[in-house]
Order: C-alpha cells, then sequence, then structure tokens
C-alpha cells in the first residue's frame, strides 16, 4: 500500500498543479464549466428568473426559446412566500415540485393599503380581502390532504421531531398550535439533559413569566403600535443582570409584537450599557453583539424578525396590560371585536407560534400576569394562558 501511495503521489501533485494553472489562466471556463455540469442549483425564487439561471440557458443545449427546466424544483420556507413569487421556480419543475414550509408560522406580508385597495377596486368583502392573506403553501396543504382521502396517495409529510428546545417546551408548542389544529405530534428529538442551564433566578425551569402589574404602567398606543415602558425597562435590567452573570457563552433574544416597543427596549438597553447609538441608530454594543462561538448574542427585534432564528433564553414581551373587562353578554362579532380590542397581536395564533419557538434553554413571558389569567384570557389567548399555566406547574414542581 505504501508503495502504491509513493507511485500515485507524482501523479496526484501534478494533477493538482495543472488544475491550479487552468484556474489563474482561464478563470472564465473553470466558471462556465461548474455552471454547466452543475447538478444543483440554488436561487430566490425572483432571483431564479434573473440573469444568473438565464446564463445557465444560455449554456445548455436548451433552444433559446425555451427556459430551464429541473427534474426537482424544492422550495424552502414556502409558506412565506406570497403566490407570485412561487408561480416562477414552480414553472421550471419538469417532474417534482416539493414546498417546504409551516403554515403554522408566518404567513407571506400583506399590506394594509394593498388589502384596502383589493375592496375599493374588486368590490370585495374584507373577509374575501382577508383570503390573500393565506399562503399558496396553506391552501394546497389542504387541498393535497382532500386528494389523500380520493385516491391514497401520500402528498403531504409533517416532520414531527423537533431538536431546537427543551421537551417541555415541545410538547407546549406541538399541543398549542399543532395539535389544536388536528395536525400530527410534535416529538422532542433530544433529552431535557441537553438544555440544562445555570442561568441565574432560573435555575432547572425552561419556562418562566417576570410579572410587571398593571400599577406600574399600562399598554401606550403610538401609531402604528403599542409600547409599554415598565416592561422595556424590566427587560433591560434583567438581560443586563443574566449578560454579565453568564458572559458571552449564553445568547439572548427579546421579542416583541411591536416594533414600538422594541425601540422602548432598545432605548432602555443603552440606559444598561448593553446598547449604543451608531450611525444615527440604537444597536446592540459591540461587546455584547456576539457569543463566544461566533453566534448572534443579543438580539431585539419583532416576532416577524426572528422566524427562522433560534437563542439560548428568550425573553417575550407581552406589552399589552389594561383593565379592559368584556361583558358576559356580549357575543358573536361584537365579542371578537371587543377580544381583539383588548389583545390585539396576541390573538394571531401564527404570530404566538413564533414567539414562542425561538428558545432552546428557557422562554420567559414579560408582562401583566393578569392578561394570562381567567376564561376571559382562555378564550381570547388561549396560548398564553396555557403558558401561565405552565410557568405556575414549573414552580410548584421545584423546577
Amino acid at each position: 500500500r505504501s508503495t502504491q501511495a509513493k507511485t500515485l503521489f507524482p501523479y496526484t501533485t501534478l494533477f493538482r498543479s495543472s488544475y491550479h494553472a487552468a484556474l489563474s489562466q482561464a478563470p472564465n471556463e473553470a466558471a462556465r464549466a461548474v455552471r454547466e455540469y452543475a447538478s444543483i442549483v440554488g436561487a430566490t425564487c425572483q432571483q431564479s428568473a434573473g440573469k444568473a439561471m438565464s446564463s445557465l440557458k444560455e449554456l445548455s443545449d436548451l433552444d433559446a426559446s425555451e427556459g430551464i427546466e429541473f427534474d426537482t424544483v424544492v422550495i424552502d420556507e414556502a409558506a412565506r412566500a406570497n403566490p407570485l413569487d412561487l408561480f416562477v421556480p414552480m414553472a421550471m419543475a419538469r417532474r417534482r415540485i416539493i414546498l417546504v414550509g409551516d403554515h403554522r408560522q408566518l404567513p407571506h406580508l400583506v399590506q394594509r393599503e394593498l388589502e384596502d385597495e383589493l375592496i375599493s377596486r374588486q368590490s370585495l368583502t374584507e373577509a374575501q380581502a382577508k383570503a390573500y392573506e393565506q399562503s399558496l403553501f396553506e391552501r394546497l396543504v389542504k387541498q393535497l390532504r382532500e386528494q389523500e382521502k380520493v385516491d391514497n396517495i401520500k402528498r403531504v409529510v409533517m416532520l414531527d421531531t423537533q431538536y431546537r428546545m427543551h421537551p417541555t417546551l415541545g410538547d407546549f408548542i406541538s399541543t398549542q398550535f399543532y395539535e389544536s389544529e388536528g395536525l400530527d405530534v410534535l416529538h422532542s428529538g433530544r433529552p431535557a439533559q441537553d438544555f440544562v442551564h445555570t442561568i441565574p433566578g432560573y435555575q432547572g425551569k425552561c419556562a418562566a413569566w417576570l410579572d410587571v402589574p398593571l400599577q406600574d404602567g399600562k399598554e401606550k398606543f403610538l401609531k402604528p403600535g403599542y409600547e409599554r415602558r415598565a416592561e422595556a425597562i424590566s427587560i433591560a435590567k434583567e438581560v443586563k443582570r443574566i449578560a454579565d452573570s453568564c458572559g458571552p457563552s449564553l445568547s439572548i433574544g427579546v421579542i416583541s409584537f411591536y416594533r414600538a416597543q422594541c425601540d422602548l427596549i432598545l432605548d432602555a438597553l443603552a440606559d444598561e450599557g448593553l446598547a449604543e447609538e451608531e450611525d444615527g441608530e440604537i444597536r446592540i454594543a459591540r461587546s455584547y453583539r456576539q457569543t463566544e462561538s461566533g453566534d448572534e448574542r443579543l438580539r431585539v427585534g419583532t416576532v416577524d424578525a426572528f422566524q427562522g432564528k433560534e437563542f439560548d433564553l428568550v425573553f417575550l414581551s407581552v406589552v399589552r396590560a389594561n383593565d379592559v373587562v368584556i361583558p358576559d353578554q356580549k357575543e358573536g362579532e361584537e365579542r371578537e371585536r371587543l377580544l381583539n380590542g383588548k389583545y390585539g397581536h396576541l390573538r394571531l395564533a401564527n404570530r404566538m407560534n413564533v414567539a414562542m419557538s425561538r428558545q432552546r434553554k428557557l422562554l420567559v413571558a414579560v408582562g401583566a400576569k393578569h392578561m394570562a389569567e381567567g376564561p376571559e384570557s382562555e378564550e381570547g389567548v388561549p396560548a398564553l394562558a396555557a403558558f401561565l399555566k405552565l410557568c405556575r406547574e414549573e414552580m410548584a414542581h421545584g423546577r
């Protein structure tokens, strides 16, 4: 074997030298060869109709009038793409289209101005216009499941094992956002021991509620959203305490449903020395930007900014804190309107799902505890009410 290695070594060295020479002398030809013979091409939905893909068509043997085709097209985050964007890569599939996504998380964004225009120009009702907020992915899931009942050909596969978070939190997410919609149970692929932490004040817990009672200050509406200063200050002090105690080994995310609250939290973090002004904006201070492994150490943002991200510890700023009482005799649409007024974005299950599933080890809700107590909250914000119960169970069992 050693003799063979010695014999092959000169030829291997010669080949490597020739390859390096070709790259340096004709880099365009090397790039052309890679493009022509590549079996996998990656692009965003819109880029798949761009110049880079056009150059692939020019290099291929296809007639110039034909579009480029692939045996299989796989589209990730398909539930977040609007239908027109999805159709671009879908049209390139010759045999198979695989859409990957989660319609129980955030759908594509439909601007309020567009919704208003649809209502006025097309004489649509608000309910009809709202249908545009449903992703094509979600519609296809429902349609294909119905087709499965007819021909018994399985077309929808649910990935039912999560590896991100503590099993207790994984079970909570499964119960509140998937099983409640008739979907499969989500299982945890990692044991609880993988998520053990030593976060001071929360040892042994994976769920906690930091109460900021109503007497500390109510919510305040500032167009286009809500804010609550007492929560922002409490979060900043707690983040400072934990970040300095645990050091750069721990990553922390701070999520709110409202942009105005995120701005308040950043200001409060600046008061604690965790954020600073840079180019006219308040940003996380440089010394708190990265963990020791190079990952993002501290982030503040809305739910939209957090989809797809994960942190060891997440603080969820509830914001909504009021003393609105909804009379029992109010029913139907009027009751729904009053519940929406009391809880706002907290009632959007897709957003709540994303907000409550970004953590690995610990999720801390920060807000007025009474907003998640009683029959009214169980009706209006069931996931938040269930989370408070989970926190109390953790306390009762000494976890």
